[in-house]
């Protein structure tokens, strides 16, 4: 159960990458069309790719850009997360629960 809920987390994060330099912003789509690189959200990030540090980059309590819509079918479509990488972190690892020891 444990595993699955760390899994739908990841899921949710849209599988982005860590935060750096080279980073790219999230693709979206002809109804959730990106914000540009101004500085008003965080890069893409992937909380599982860092356990056991806590997140103090620049811009790492920015929340994260996030948009979603339900298609005509019923399905609904979630690019982002709105939460900052440092919430995204927490929400991981600061119980321990998923500790890799």
């Amino acid at each position: 159960m444990r595993k699955a809920m760390v899994m739908a987390l990841a899921a949710l994060c849209c599988g982005a990458s860590p935060a750096g330099a080279e980073q790219g912003w999230y693709t979206g789509d002809a109804r959730c069309v990106p914000p540009k690189d101004d500085g008003h959200y965080s890069a893409p990030y992937d909380p599982l790719e860092h356990p056991g540090e806590f997140q103090a980059f620049p811009g790492a309590d920015k929340p994260g850009w996030f948009c979603s819509y339900q298609r005509e079918d019923g399905v609904i479509v979630q690019f982002g997360n709105s939460q900052t990488p440092q919430q995204q972190w927490l929400a991981v690892w600061s119980s321990g629960a998923n500790d890799l020891d």
